[in-house]
């Protein structure tokens, strides 16, 4: 069964797609720094409504250390 934080929380699919969206403006030449601006924006908006998920925090500081090595 879904529960009403799946309907209204992004999932990690659109985190993931907001990071690369950022990742593409800032890889733009042509995109200017208000365009950068809010594309980041948004990735830290969908960022910050992401980690009101259950676990979310934990599963991006496993990622995060395994990237590192750690």
């Amino acid at each position: 069964m879904t529960s009403i934080a799946d309907w209204w929380l992004p999932s990690r699919a659109d985190l993931d797609a907001a990071t690369a969206r950022t990742k593409a403006a800032l890889a733009d030449p042509s995109a200017s720094l208000a365009d950068v601006a809010r594309v980041a924006e948004m990735e830290e908006a969908t960022f910050l409504a992401y980690l009101q998920r259950p676990g979310a925090d934990a599963e991006l500081q496993i990622e995060a250390e395994l990237e590192a090595g750690t």
